[in-house]
């Protein structure tokens, strides 16, 4: 029981720190060295969530667990992948408004907008907590997006904003509709896989653009490449199936809080390998949502079942 606790940690730990390499892995795509063309956020997603479809698909092979799927189940997960690419898309959409770092911290206020959604449409139980872990989110916000020169940039902080909301929809549609019967696995590459096909239909409509199709390269380099498939591998594929056992043997409270540990993350990274600065107004904003999210997980504790 104990090694299983302690393999379940360890597992939300790397899923947690994983996640938190992706301003690294992105933005050189975004922002390449001189005399290339950058990688539009579209591109970079269909590449992400393709590699990472064709990974899972031969998890799935050698497991044998089957493709099939209905007819509902289709348009449900259809349903899911646009909330998920949303989340992708929007979250990467921000970093060029803002540190990497603070732009995940905005994204990680998903626990939060899920309470409200819940109170709002499943008629959850109101607490006083949760009131005072969104207006504790609502502070954060506002500290991470004054700048030292008081000028707010609510661009950033929109998008960010948005993917957070998109998440938190995916992840009550997930616990709360019959897609919940699914396979994991195989929802997980089903979620990929129209993501993939979702954003091949942007990329189509941004090369059919001669405007966007000179201003963007739809064929990394080499290194692109290398970025890419750390996105998939790394960023994707570890992250989702190391979070799914996590939550197995550990239970979905303790692995979120393990969670926190993403923001964190992608802090250290983009001040330590990208160069970004942190000032006091950014780490106070930041300690303030994590601690409002914190206060949302452990609200939700639930004694273990005895069963």
């Amino acid at each position: 029981m104990q090694n299983k606790g302690t393999l379940g940690a360890a597992l939300g730990l790397l899923a947690a720190v994983c996640y938190g390499f992706i301003p690294l892995l992105t933005k050189p795509l975004q922002t390449p060295e001189a005399g290339s063309l950058p990688m539009s956020s579209s591109t970079i997603l269909f590449y992400r969530f393709g590699l990472a479809a064709l990974v899972v698909a031969g998890v799935m092979l050698m497991r044998r667990i089957s493709f099939r799927i209905s007819y509902p189940e289709f348009v449900r997960l259809t349903f899911l992948a646009f909330l998920s690419d949303g989340a992708a898309l929007f979250l990467i959409a921000g970093y060029p408004y803002m540190n990497s770092g603070v732009a995940t911290t905005i994204h990680f206020m998903y626990p939060v907008m899920t309470a409200l959604l819940m109170i709002t449409f499943f008629h959850e139980r109101r607490r006083i907590s949760t009131f005072l872990a969104v207006g504790m989110a609502v502070l954060g916000v506002g500290l991470l997006s004054w700048s030292d020169s008081g000028a707010v940039a609510p661009i950033g902080i929109v998008l960010e904003l948005i993917s957070a909301l998109c998440f938190a929809f995916y992840l009550i549609r997930v616990n709360h509709s019959r897609v919940s019967t699914i396979n994991v696995v195989k929802l997980t590459f089903y979620v990929m896989a129209l993501g993939a096909i979702i954003f091949a239909a942007f990329v189509s409509y941004e090369q059919a653009d001669f405007d966007l199709s000179q201003r963007y390269t739809l064929l990394p380099n080499a290194q692109g490449w290398m970025h890419l498939a750390g996105l998939a591998l790394i960023c994707t594929v570890v992250t989702n199936l190391s979070l799914i056992y996590a939550t197995h043997l550990v239970g979905p409270t303790m692995a979120s809080v393990l969670g926190a540990l993403e923001p964190v993350t992608a802090i250290l990274v983009g001040a330590c390998l990208l160069g970004e600065s942190l000032t006091l107004t950014i780490l106070l904003g930041i300690a303030v949502i994590l601690a409002a999210v914190l206060i949302i997980i452990l609200k939700n504790r639930r004694p273990p079942s005895c069963t």
